[in-house]
């Protein structure tokens, strides 16, 4: 019995088992709400060699309202505290500033996405054609705007921190009862930095046993170590945060890749699937090669005379392996040769009675 291997297309690019990781360089509000910043990160993962750049379209007053409601996080090594009702609105873009960066995006060679926070953000990407939708781990439990997202018939990628098989089950049904398969699940740990300790890359192989759709990885770790290990583990998909600079003042910068770090990780994971080659357990062209100079061949470990019983003693193994394997020694032992041979000379069945 066949199975289909899962896979989404985003702008014409297939994802998932047997096609090039897509890298997602994740912006997210690292452009500090500032188009000119946004548009240098843009040009920066273009330049980089990632696949995707990634933001975050929301209007503030449609996730908090609180002005009380306090976020804490680390900036220019600094432990800050302020409200979240006024930091994301510090970080807010403006509507008709997504459409230039789109554009931008798509200019450079990249697919532009982003993650939408409330329906008017799904609108306002819908006209943009925006080729899948991102739906963060804040929002996984979010059945209502899950629903609301898949009925676009677009990809929907979703990231699982904080989540149980029960929260990743509703959400795929959520998705499902659109009539929508298009899935994409990030295994993802919701702490910024997620420690080495808390990131369990595990669960991306365990995600693919349990799901059959397209599986990869939101980073939010420091370095670009468990992103390359999620790769080799299988993640069809890598997101990893991105900043011009981790000193830059705001709440993600610190733990986020600058450009010299994203241009390692897109460099590694393409080395890596390089790499990955040919399941068949055979020697490569090349190896067949080398098996000549670096194997051994049965030779005479003294001069051995015409119809002399060769013994076990008589025989040495020596490179280049050009005759007779070790292994062929019981080929030899008890035979006679025809003719002298030389010490060290490579000994052929044909020169045995």
């Amino acid at each position: 019995m066949s199975f289909k291997i899962p896979e989404i297309k985003i702008e014409g690019r297939n994802i998932g088992q047997g096609f090039p990781c897509f890298v997602i360089a994740e912006v997210g509000i690292n452009h500090n709400g500032d188009i000119d910043t946004a548009l240098a990160m843009v040009d920066s993962v273009a330049d980089v060699g990632a696949d995707c750049v990634k933001f975050q379209t929301y209007r503030t007053e449609e996730v908090i309202t609180d002005p009380n409601e306090m976020y804490e996080y680390v900036s220019q090594g600094r432990v800050v505290q302020e409200s979240q009702l006024s930091m994301f609105k510090r970080l807010e873009l403006k509507r008709d500033e997504f459409s230039i960066l789109f554009s931008r995006a798509r200019e450079k060679g990249l697919i532009p996405l982003s993650t939408p926070s409330g329906n008017l953000a799904v609108e306002l990407l819908d006209e943009l054609d925006a080729g899948a939708f991102k739906v963060g781990s804040d929002d996984l439990v979010h059945i209502p705007f899950l629903e609301y997202v898949a009925s676009k018939g677009k990809p929907v990628i979703i990231s699982t921190g904080m989540a149980d098989k029960l929260d990743i089950q509703r959400a795929i049904d959520a998705i499902q009862s659109k009539q929508n398969d298009q899935i994409c699940i990030l295994h993802c740990v919701s702490l910024y930095p997620a420690p080495d300790t808390d990131l369990n890359l595990r669960k991306i192989p365990a995600l693919a046993e349990q799901y059959s759709h397209v599986i990869g990885f939101s980073d939010h770790s420091n370095g670009i170590i468990a992103g390359l290990g999620a790769v080799a583990l299988g993640a069809s998909v890598v997101e990893k945060h991105f900043t011009l600079d981790k000193s830059m003042v705001g709440p993600d910068h610190h733990f986020s890749a600058d450009p010299t770090e994203l241009r390692n990780m897109v460099s590694g994971i393409r080395r890596l699937e390089e790499a990955f080659g040919d399941p068949t357990i055979v020697p490569t062209e090349d190896e067949l090669q080398m098996r000549r100079v670096a194997r051994r061949s049965i030779v005479a470990a003294r001069d051995l005379s015409a119809g002399q019983m060769i013994s076990e003693s008589d025989l040495s193994f020596q490179r280049p392996g050009i005759g007779l394997m070790p292994y062929e020694k019981d080929q030899v032992i008890g035979r006679k040769p025809r003719e002298d041979i030389p010490e060290n000379s490579i000994i052929v069945l044909n020169q045995l009675q």
